[in-house]
């Protein structure tokens, strides 16, 4: 299942870039909602976009087949790849274990800046999801929420953990959330709440509390996120 939408063509980048470069500009492009799945990467549009000969672009489109992100074709021809339910249901349950240790961590570490920066992020989220929700356009609501997710998983203070959590969101997560921009905002309000929950969680430095909000913020996501996949499908 492909979903149609209509976006701007990411801006050309003004300097040249490495074939690591690219690919992780292409996922940012994901992560942020500019590309989506079921949608082509031509080699010709991105080597112009990145200033760049076809060789790197191939390293690159390479690198992100490996990590499962893309499908490459004998011929080179490049897709985003379209998750399916169970590839949801998997990536998000070891998401919910993964950021529920995170979230039950950082109450023991986090610091008063920290909160702060949460309960701004928070307010910006908030504010973004009210007004974008279900454009279909690249929307500032998934930058502060990812952004949001980050601060919670550096204040752990387990760096194997925040590596295997970004490593997760770099790829099927961020492939996943880009449909998000879609999802319309009656379905997405409640994710406010769950937000809210978890830093009333941390504030008060109830680990368990942490850990569950955090864990039911992301499977409730899920079911939300499945929902709304099913009823494209017809």
């Amino acid at each position: 299942m492909t979903i149609k939408t209509k976006r701007k063509k990411p801006a050309p980048r003004q300097r040249t870039r490495t074939s690591v470069d690219i690919a992780e500009d292409i996922l940012h492009d994901i992560r942020t909602g500019r590309l989506a799945p079921g949608d082509h990467l031509s080699q010709y549009q991105l080597a112009e976009m990145f200033s760049t000969s076809r060789t790197p672009i191939r390293e690159a489109l390479r690198f992100l087949e490996a990590r499962s992100v893309i499908s490459l074709t004998p011929s080179g021809r490049a897709k985003i790849k379209v998750p399916t339910p169970k590839t949801v249901r998997e990536a998000f349950q070891i998401r919910a274990e993964l950021e529920g240790l995170a979230a039950e961590l950082a109450t023991n570490w986090l610091t008063a800046d920290e909160l702060k920066t949460l309960q701004g992020l928070q307010a910006k989220y908030a504010d973004a999801l009210r007004s974008t929700a279900g454009n279909g356009k690249p929307s500032a609501w998934l930058t502060y929420n990812e952004q949001f997710h980050a601060v919670i998983s550096k204040a752990s203070q387990n760096d194997r953990l925040v590596g295997l959590i970004d490593e997760m969101n770099k790829d099927v997560i961020g492939i996943i959330l880009s449909y998000a921009a879609q999802i319309p905002y009656h379905l997405m309000e409640e994710n406010i709440a769950q937000h809210e929950d978890i830093l009333a969680a941390l504030t008060k430095r109830d680990s368990a509390a942490a850990k569950a909000a955090m864990r039911n913020h992301i499977l409730r996501t899920t079911d939300i996120f499945l929902t709304w996949l099913e009823s494209q499908s017809g």
